[in-house]
């Protein structure tokens, strides 16, 4: 499975650190225009002057408010509220994810990135060239990341994804707005897609940003809508044990668990709290799947059938080895990681033709292939 590219956490309080970069405060927030309609963790308010991005705090309720930032033009000298202040547009930044690297680059301003933490699992085309040119610089490992590089680069912003119960990092402590992107905790998968209307907001691409979340909206909904009318509905198993015997698969409340389910298929933890992962072992999984009719794994470097039956002696018990429904994704490859976060339709359509292929002849499977028998 491809390591996770973001791993800086955050410890954050109530209020929100303010990093005012010469701008006026009057504390006061006026009422604006709401421009999210799906996400439950992201709350973008277009203010006239200035936008206002609530982040809602997906561990607590009892701290509901993780992060207020205020994403104010660079030439507005006007008075801002209470928040972290981000100048807009974003022309220089340190990106952690490929995830968002790749939504960047589809906003048409790639150029914006200049440093990215564990280069070597980007595989967007137009990031590699730029890392490979010296224009996009690799600020080492995610977990550790050289601050000496990331002040270097002078960056207007930098990007992750933080973590619960984790210690805060160095980079939190340099004076850059740090953005906290915890799309990945989204409970549907449009939900997660419309945080490219942030990216759009930072990157000055509003409207970019809006067109394609438009464009996501109407095709996973079409598409959703149609499956939701079939009779049929297999059991779907995802992912395979680590070497240390976990297996984790997607929670109850993930955006994960919801597109199986809008695919029209059964999934054994749909009931499950959570919108994370949830950390089993192979008995556990084995007697609630066994009979499952399809097999999706992500796997970052090639399985054959050979191989994950040899890494795991409780794979031959699966209904799924004997019927060769076993889809992988080579995430070394595939381009995955970087697509379905803000293009949802696009999984939904594989999987959707995975579990129901009666219904997309001659439709080539973007990211899955099936490793048979």
């Amino acid at each position: 499975m491809k390591p996770l590219l973001f791993i800086i956490a955050l410890t954050v309080s109530a209020a929100s650190t303010l990093f005012s970069c010469g701008a006026k405060s009057d504390g006061k927030l006026t009422s604006g225009d709401t421009l999210t309609t799906e996400s439950r963790l992201l709350t973008l308010v277009d203010h006239g002057d200035y936008m206002i991005a609530d982040i809602r705090n997906p561990w607590t309720d009892s701290l509901p408010l993780l992060e207020r930032y205020v994403l104010a033009p660079k030439d507005y000298e006007g008075p801002l509220p209470d928040g972290t202040v981000v100048r807009t547009p974003i022309e220089r930044s340190v990106v952690f994810s490929s995830v968002h690297g790749g939504a960047i680059d589809e906003l048409g301003t790639p150029d914006a990135i200049k440093g990215v933490a564990d280069g070597q699992y980007f595989i967007n085309p137009a990031i590699v060239s730029r890392i490979k040119a010296g224009k996009i610089a690799d600020i080492g490992n995610s977990m550790s990341p050289s601050t000496e590089k990331i002040v270097d680069l002078d960056p207007d912003a930098i990007l992750l994804s933080p973590f619960q119960n984790k210690e805060s990092g160095a980079v939190t402590k340099l004076g850059i707005p740090v953005l906290q992107c915890v799309d990945y905790l989204e409970s549907t998968p449009l939900g997660r897609a419309e945080w490219i209307r942030l990216l759009g907001a930072l990157y000055g691409r509003t409207d970019v940003a809006d067109s394609i979340f438009s464009a996501v909206k109407r095709e996973y909904v079409g598409l959703r809508d149609s499956l939701a009318l079939l009779s049929y509905a297999p059991v779907v198993l995802t992912e395979q044990p680590m070497p240390s015997g976990e297996w984790d698969v997607p929670a109850g409340e993930s955006y994960m668990a919801r597109i199986l389910t809008d695919a029209a298929a059964i999934y054994p933890w749909a009931g499950t709290k959570g919108t994370g992962s949830l950390k089993l072992d192979a008995p556990a999984v084995l007697d609630k799947a066994e009979n499952a009719d399809y097999w999706l794994i992500r796997s970052f470097g090639p399985l054959s059938f050979g191989s994950l039956m040899a890494g795991n002696p409780l794979s031959s018990h699966f209904k799924t080895a004997a019927t060769g429904n076993i889809y992988v994704c080579d995430t070394s490859v595939s381009p995955i990681f970087d697509e379905f976060p803000f293009h949802p339709e696009r999984l939904l359509r594989d999987y959707a033709a995975i579990f129901h292929p009666d219904l997309f002849p001659g439709y080539r499977l973007r990211y899955f292939q099936r490793i048979g028998k």
